[in-house]
């Protein structure tokens, strides 16, 4: 089985990387945990390079030794302007799995520039990344997302969000949402909810 772990590098320096070492500790112990997890600070290339770039493993947890390949790129965020509401069937996606059919299947299903995936009446995530909703006081993202992201982790850490139960009816209670991931902060991207198809 195949993961990926896509991680920041921002003016030669890897971000998180406390956080991502301990979301690929928990791939090992769950799918393979007879064999020792790679140490991300060891295996990552030192990049002393300016500017934002996306730095991927893809690693492969079977028995032996894990194998990876890294690869690197100079990060662009896309430009997404609304959102659509999209009802998903329950899958599992707790770890960043290689195989993405799922997510793929219901992106494919939108006319907006991404989606949000609601599960049994309850918001989740988008595509690619975790929901910050803002109600004009405080930040809140779901607690039923289907990863619980590296971003969102932090965040949560450094309380500048909570975790909060969030409907699809919910939404339009909030002014805006801000997409998160490992390579988007907090504000990088967001939509107004009114640009969110329901």
């Amino acid at each position: 089985m195949r993961f990926i772990e896509s991680i920041k590098l921002q003016d030669g320096k890897y971000l998180n990387l406390v956080l991502h070492q301990s979301r690929v500790d928990g791939v090992f112990n769950k799918y393979n945990p007879r064999t020792k997890s790679p140490t991300l600070e060891e295996i990552l290339p030192q990049l002393d390079m300016k500017g934002v770039f996306k730095v991927r493993m893809i690693y492969d947890v079977s028995d032996g030794d894990a194998t990876y390949d890294i690869e690197y790129a100079e990060y662009i965020p896309r430009k997404i302007e609304s959102l659509q509401v999209v009802q998903s069937e329950l899958f599992d996606y707790s770890f960043k799995y290689e195989n993405r059919d799922p997510i793929n299947i219901l992106a494919s299903r939108a006319t907006a520039d991404d989606i949000i995936i609601a599960m049994n009446g309850s918001i989740t995530d988008g595509s690619y990344f975790n929901l910050a909703f803002w109600d004009g006081t405080n930040w809140f993202t779901p607690d039923t997302p289907l990863l619980k992201g590296i971003k969102r982790s932090q965040l949560i850490n450094e309380r500048k969000i909570s975790e909060k139960s969030i409907k699809e009816e919910d939404i339009l209670s909030f002014e805006k949402v801000s997409l998160i991931n490992a390579m988007l902060d907090l504000g990088d991207i967001e939509v107004p909810t009114d640009q969110i198809i329901t």
